[in-house]
């Protein structure tokens, strides 16, 4: 059996393509690295290379085994990655989302249930989370869409619904509804780490001005002392609603409306079944 290490070397001859870029990105010297190759070769009982005096090349069998080498160690890193998580989802629970309010919601649920263990949570891309599901490095995604994965177990959680916060001196305080293109040209107030609804907003208000804040006691005091348009959401509005000199207005457009999903691997179902047991109460309850 070849050693991991020799593996490493082939790769790394095979993306920079002479010996001293290659032992000097491996952190060796020449002749180490130059031993290692003849090991290969010994091991595989072939030749990988082509010589001469100026240079050493790979030949078509040595490519094909560079190729196989990398596939191997992307098998093998995948291993202990995998083994890893495992060991620790045994004492913890790792939690992505793909926006800050399901998350919210979800984390009193989840000290409820799993308050012995170490939680921890992150914002994430969907496909980041939908992945890290599978390799076990989360153990609960929450998806603004439900997974197609046949591998992952997933059940509706809560829905969500986009406002517009603005001062009742603003030209679109008195509408019913709006659009977003109806903020075209106007700065706006955006917190930084709002996950998928950021996309939304590039995507649906290009002609925007975003004020972009990375802390939420910057943007609430940006909030109160200026004139500036935000989101709200209908659950936000409910829980603490804006001063007075403010209106909320809805969005009404289908990308204004999220509806979040909370997934699993299938073999944590039986794990998990009262917790998710517990979510299904509750969305029967607020339908």
């Amino acid at each position: 059996m070849i050693e991991i290490y020799l593996l490493e070397q082939l790769c790394a001859f095979a993306e920079h393509k002479t010996l001293s870029k290659a032992a000097e990105s491996l952190h060796i010297s020449q002749p180490a690295l130059s031993r290692s190759i003849k090991k290969i070769e010994e091991e595989l009982g072939v030749s990988l290379f082509d010589r001469d005096k100026a240079k050493i090349s790979l030949n078509e069998t040595g490519e094909l085994a560079a190729k196989l080498a990398s596939e191997l160690l992307s098998l093998n890193n995948g291993m202990v990655r995998r083994i890893k998580a495992f060991e620790r989802s045994r004492r913890s629970v790792s939690v992505a989302s793909c926006a800050p309010f399901p998350m919210n919601e979800l984390m009193p649920l989840l000290q409820e249930y799993f308050g012995g263990m170490l939680i921890s949570s992150e914002l994430s891309e969907l496909d980041e989370i939908e992945s890290g599901l599978l390799d076990n490095t989360y153990q609960i995604g929450i998806l603004n869409k439900p997974t197609q994965s046949e591998e992952l177990f997933c059940q509706r959680f809560i829905s969500e619904h986009l406002y517009i916060s603005v001062p009742k001196t603003h030209r679109l305080a008195n509408r019913k509804y709006i659009k977003f293109k109806d903020f075209e040209g106007e700065s706006f107030l955006l917190f930084e780490h709002i996950g998928f609804w950021k996309n939304i907003c590039n995507e649906k208000m290009k002609g925007a001005n975003f004020l972009v804040q990375n802390s939420m006691e910057s943007l609430e005091e940006l909030i109160n002392g200026t004139d500036f348009p935000c989101f709200t959401t209908e659950a936000f509005i409910h829980s603490a609603p804006y001063e007075s000199r403010r209106a909320v207005i809805p969005i009404e457009e289908p990308e204004a409306y999220a509806t979040f999903y909370i997934a699993c691997l299938n073999t944590y179902k039986k794990k998990y079944s009262s917790f998710f047991n517990s979510i299904r109460s509750r969305t029967i309850q607020q339908q």
